[in-house]
């Protein structure tokens, strides 16, 4: 059985635009793997790879802020686009919000938000704020907290994702910096104009689904798109509608560049060993 992979891609194609993306907050590559392995096999150049503070593998995740994510986002971003011209950023929750902050800075060509982090997902039995927690002293007091399940309800790719993912523990001081990090965005969401899809599970129990929709109708971008799933959490990528997911992604880059694909039927990457 194919398993799922953490290392960085680099993978050249002849279709446009070529696709940077860019996984979520402590985590790695293995969330977008199987989307960046679509991506590919219909002939578009790829790039993924792991944030600063994300790079190693271990019990403990290191602290890290969300300036070094995003240099090394920028970084990426002009290499790919200088080796291809046209880049599309497709992000993933933290990777979303970074996107956002990108497209507010250089020209992307299009932005495609997996479940994109603006506010996090309230448990309806915590009496308190979980945002309130992460921004008050906690990060001092508990420097880093057990990773749970990964949020994901498809059983196979939840294993999988448990046997590949770096780290045990998550970085309150992480997180306390992507809460910053999405402050920033907000201010700068009228100003995007790039085109925009969004896809979204209300059943996402990471960030809270509003989120979306508040990046939707606050975005400046005249061409955007905001996608409901059904039955999804929230690694939408390796879950239950994924199939879905990346035929919308490939729709929607098709808008943008429509040229014939020269890839086969659509399959489901993990099927294809």
């Amino acid at each position: 059985m194919m398993q799922l992979s953490n290392q960085p891609l680099d993978t050249s194609g002849s279709r446009r635009p070529a696709c940077l993306l860019l996984h979520g907050l402590g985590a790695g590559v293995f969330e977008v793997c199987l989307l960046a392995r679509f991506l590919q096999e219909r002939g578009y150049p790829v790039r993924a790879f792991n944030f600063p503070g994300h790079e190693g593998q271990g019990p403990i995740m290191p602290a890290s802020r969300w300036q070094q994510w995003y240099g090394a986002v920028e970084r990426e971003f002009l290499g790919v686009r200088e080796r291809y011209g046209t880049v599309a950023v497709l992000g993933f929750s933290t990777g979303g919000t970074l996107a956002l902050h990108l497209a507010a800075q250089q020209p992307v060509a299009a932005l495609v938000l997996l479940a994109p982090f603006l506010k996090l997902y309230q448990p309806p039995w915590l009496p308190v704020s979980l945002e309130g927690l992460v921004k008050s002293p906690l990060p001092y007091l508990i420097p880093t907290v057990p990773r749970l399940d990964p949020p994901i309800r498809d059983p196979q790719l939840r294993r999988l994702a448990s046997q590949v993912r770096p780290y045990q523990t998550f970085s309150t001081w992480a997180v306390r910096s992507a809460l910053d990090l999405i402050e920033v965005v907000k201010r700068e969401l009228p100003q995007i104009t790039a085109p925009t899809l969004i896809i979204q599970s209300p059943l996402d129990q990471v960030v809270d689904p509003q989120g979306s929709q508040v990046i939707y109708e606050q975005i400046g971008s005249d061409r955007k798109q905001l996608l409901w799933l059904k039955a999804s959490d929230h690694i939408i990528g390796l879950d239950v509608e994924r199939q879905e997911i990346f035929a919308a992604i490939e729709d929607f880059l098709l808008q943008l560049d429509p040229q014939p694909s020269s890839g086969s039927t659509a399959t489901d990457p993990l099927s294809s060993a």
